[in-house]
């Protein structure tokens, strides 16, 4: 099967879409011609929000022992019978706990159905849904709980749970609902192939494709050097498993080496490698569930909302914009941001945006504690400079985060050069400046030549 990039089926013209085995108990209200033209209408734009609908809509058919036909002729002969339907339903499911969110949902695929085939009915029972409070137990993960928890996943789940953690991206990124498709190689530019994978730089850029962004825009973002540790182990296991790695291949690979997903090799959808949401979040689930600490409620999103919270405190220390912060989730950047980080990025701008996410890292990663990594660089190297007699005029202003390697040896250099030669340092002069060395307190040495000296700088 080639690979699909739309995002869509690849179906062919006049053909009708494949069900596969995701709608379980309620394929047979598709057998009703009315209802398939409806869930039809809805996959054209999203299958997920397709087979929701028609699950809301079959379940609540069963509860009221009603069958499609049957609900539209009540809606239009008798709507009052109809109304007092949902109302009982409605009571019966709040006396055995349900929260309004939760039954209002079963109405939304019913209010679809109607509205798609123009049944007039306005006697949906009046709920007041809270929102949110499903998820009034839910909270973001410090750094050492999330890392508690990346150490019960196996290697292909913890690559998804970083990408989720410290990209913010979103699970069907890596695997879509139907697994026609997701984010492959290509979408890691800094990536290099090989027989042990690498990146060329870090953080490494993540660009993903429109088709697979909830916006139906392409954005970049990034990994960070944790994820890019655990990436490439992932990627050495696969190729050593006898997988040839290509640009086209799956960040995440419907067989891995624990098997996850094997058994649907059989299945035409997964021959292009790549799996489906529900196998991106299912091994993450069960170790947020079995990590929780006692009263807290954590589901896979939580990943992407440590990701939004631990850049929001690296925002506020002044480590990243917020523009940045939100393109890099993916979020609708509205008119300022579609004029600039909703555009192409140039190379300049893609330096930046890199150099911010650095100063950003250390309130994502879940490696290490204590102070930013640079700044404790920074902090090392000013003690080292101290050591050695460096004023502390000369150390005022010294930064070191977001200098490459080569800036930082540089300003060294530089630093170097202006206080002069270390304590104890031996070097070789010429005879006629020796004279002046020596009232300057060097000590001579040794002869070198007839025109050199060795001295000593000052004790």
């Amino acid at each position: 099967m080639p690979r699909i990039t739309t995002g869509k089926p690849n179906v062919a013209p006049g053909q009708p879409l494949p069900l596969g085995p995701i709608l379980g108990r309620h394929r047979g209200l598709l057998s009703d011609p009315k209802v398939r033209s409806w869930w039809e209408a809805r996959s054209l734009r999203s299958r997920l929000s397709a087979d929701q609908y028609l699950r809301q809509f079959g379940f609540l058919l069963e509860r009221l022992e009603l069958d499609p036909t049957r609900v539209v002729s009540l809606a239009r002969s008798d709507p009052d019978r109809l109304r007092d339907l949902l109302v009982r339903d409605a009571a019966k499911l709040k006396r055995a706990g349900r929260l309004d969110s939760y039954i209002s949902k079963f109405h939304e695929g019913l209010r679809s159905y109607f509205r798609f085939h123009r049944v007039p009915f306005e006697g949906f029972p009046s709920l007041s849904p809270i929102k949110g409070a499903s998820l009034v137990r839910e909270r973001v993960p410090t750094p050492e709980e999330l890392n508690r928890v990346l150490d019960r996943l196996s290697l292909r789940s913890r690559v998804c749970a970083l990408f989720m953690a410290h990209s913010g991206l979103r699970p069907g990124v890596l695997g879509s609902y139907q697994a026609e498709g997701g984010l492959t190689l290509a979408d890691l530019p800094d990536l290099k192939l090989g027989k042990r994978p690498a990146f060329a730089e870090e953080p490494f850029v993540v660009r993903v494709p429109a088709h697979l962004s909830k916006t139906r825009s392409s954005y970049t973002t990034f990994g960070s050097s944790q994820l890019a540790s655990a990436l490439r182990a992932y990627l050495a296991e696969r190729g050593e498993a006898g997988e040839y790695l290509t640009p086209a291949s799956p960040v995440i690979a419907v067989r891995s080496t624990r098997g996850v997903a094997s058994r649907r090799r059989s299945d035409p959808r997964f021959a292009s490698g790549f799996v489906v949401t529900k196998a991106v979040v299912g091994e993450i689930h069960e170790a947020l569930k079995s990590s929780a600490p006692e009263g807290v409620r954590w589901r896979p999103y939580v990943l992407r909302a440590y990701c939004s919270s631990r850049l929001l405190m690296a925002e506020g220390a002044g480590k990243i914009t917020r523009d940045l912060r939100e393109a890099i989730l993916g979020h609708d950047l509205g008119n300022s941001g579609r004029y600039t980080l909703g555009k192409t990025w140039g190379d300049d701008m893609l330096r930046d945006a890199r150099a911010a996410y650095k100063r950003a890292e250390s309130y994502l990663s879940t490696a290490g504690k204590g102070e930013d990594s640079q700044e404790a660089v920074t902090r090392a190297l000013r003690l080292l400079l101290t050591a050695r007699g460096v004023p502390a005029s000369k150390l005022e202003g010294l930064d070191l985060v977001g200098k490459s390697d080569e800036e930082i040896v540089a300003l060294i250099k530089t630093v170097g050069a202006a206080i002069g030669p270390e304590k104890g340092t031996e070097k070789a002069v010429a005879v006629d400046d020796v004279p002046k060395l020596l009232e300057a307190g060097w000590e001579f040495v040794a002869p070198l030549n007839g025109s050199m000296a060795v001295l000593r700088a000052p004790p």
